[in-house]
């Protein structure tokens, strides 16, 4: 087990968010791991970023440490991550990185299953969940709306905020429930999606309510997050 843990992510500079100290408490948990520091990937400039927090700890003279990232996808901030622990290996005995969420295919069915669970389907109504932009986002999307399409629900859309709009305009509901596809109900979800995306559908002639939770609050995926870290404690570089 490491000597320390890392979770970095959109989970670093968040307050009062009951599914983020519940990730942060089990993971702290299952790792065992004597020190838990919380760092920063992209975003508001919130707390330590990656590289700061591992020259920390080896400053510590802590020798093997896990990094655990929030991310829902492989995308250019896992990417960013990956470039930081490579970068602070040979300071440490161990040091690693563990994968996003959504990395094998069983990922995939295992949170479409915990999204069917908390949004049950309504008769005329579509769910729409927005997250990051970028191509290996919208391409997990595309696969977790598969996935979700498997289990029957053909109901909910997701795809990044600037795509949703369109999708929806062709679909014959005229209600819609919009929550955020994030691990941590923050600055991009609560405005960028609850507000700023709620607004354009509703100029759009669509009656919008929200679903205010991210996914960080669901069980299912919390364990999801664990088991990765377990499968990806320090044995060598990443």
């Amino acid at each position: 087990m490491p000597d320390a843990l890392v979770i970095a992510g959109c989970l670093s500079g968040e307050k009062n968010d009951a599914g983020v100290a519940a990730l942060v408490d089990e993971l702290a948990a299952a790792v065992g791991a004597g020190a838990v520091l919380r760092a920063r990937t992209g975003g508001r400039p919130v707390g330590p970023a990656v590289p700061e927090a591992l020259a920390e700890l080896r400053a510590r003279g802590v020798r093997r440490a896990l990094v655990v990232t929030t991310h829902v996808t492989n995308g250019r901030l896992q990417r960013e991550a990956r470039f930081a622990v490579r970068a602070a290996f040979w300071g440490f005995d161990g040091l690693n990185l563990a994968p996003p969420l959504l990395s094998e295919e069983e990922d995939f069915a295992a949170v479409a299953a915990a999204l069917d669970e908390a949004l049950p389907a309504r008769p005329g109504l579509v769910v729409a969940l927005a997250g990051h932009r970028g191509a290996a986002c919208e391409e997990a999307f595309a696969r977790l709306e598969e996935a979700l399409s498997e289990r029957g629900r053909a109901d909910v859309l997701v795809d990044a905020p600037g795509h949703l709009s369109g999708r929806l305009a062709r679909r014959p509901e005229r209600k819609v429930l919009l929550g955020p596809l994030l691990m941590a109900l923050g600055h991009h979800a609560r405005h960028d999606v609850l507000v700023d995306l709620r607004e354009q559908l509703a100029a759009q002639g669509l009656t919008v309510s929200t679903w205010p939770h991210a996914l960080a609050e669901l069980p299912a995926v919390r364990a999801l997050v664990v088991a990765h870290a377990l499968s990806f404690c320090p044995s060598g570089v990443v």
